[in-house]
């Protein structure tokens, strides 16, 4: 008898070591929900790279962007942080009317600052009138929408900021004055 509840305890442990088990396989093969950092830009469509450069109102600022060499684009945006400014740093691979790129905030770091880091996308219109896309932080904590248009009026106002992960707020929304005034930081 004594045998026999062994037996019946051994073969309860092996099947829930077995269902552990796979229960633990399904979810590395199952992918994470689609996000910004897993997401995918739409299918690219021709455009000149012209159309991309230039100064842009944007979720995070004033922003401007340069061609950085054939097939390459960078930029640097600016936006006030109780009353500081702060400057990121993007540039990657144009690919028709999309850019993935890398990203740095500060752009410039500095000693005991933390530095974000982390990668995204751009969709341009092929007309170069605005854009939008992902964005997300490195260790994938942080992310968000971005989105942007010629910036036609220096002291018009950059639409709200965007909302990250955990729901604090990145960008800004002052756009002209500080940027535009005594000091052009392009």
């Amino acid at each position: 008898m004594k045998a026999l509840a062994t037996a019946a305890r051994l073969s309860l442990a092996a099947l829930a070591a077995a269902t552990l088990l796979a229960s633990t396989s399904a979810k590395q093969n199952t992918p994470p929900p689609l996000g910004a950092w897993n997401s995918s830009p739409p299918a690219a469509q021709a455009m000149d790279p012209a159309a991309a450069t230039g100064l842009w109102s944007t979720t995070f600022g004033a922003v401007k962007t340069d061609v950085d060499g054939p097939g390459r684009i960078h930029g640097t945006w600016m936006y006030e942080n109780q009353g500081r400014e702060v400057y990121g740093y993007f540039g990657g691979t144009l690919d028709g009317n999309v850019l993935r790129f890398a990203w740095r905030e500060p752009a410039t770091p500095q000693p005991g600052e933390p530095v974000l880091t982390g990668e995204g996308w751009l969709m341009f219109d092929p007309g170069g009138g605005h854009f939008s896309g992902r964005w997300w932080s490195a260790g994938h904590d942080r992310q968000g929408d971005w989105s942007g248009s010629r910036a036609g009026n220096l002291g018009a106002v950059a639409p709200a900021p965007s909302a990250g992960m955990g729901g604090a707020l990145y960008g800004g929304s002052l756009y002209g004055g500080a940027v535009y005034g005594t000091s052009n930081p392009f």
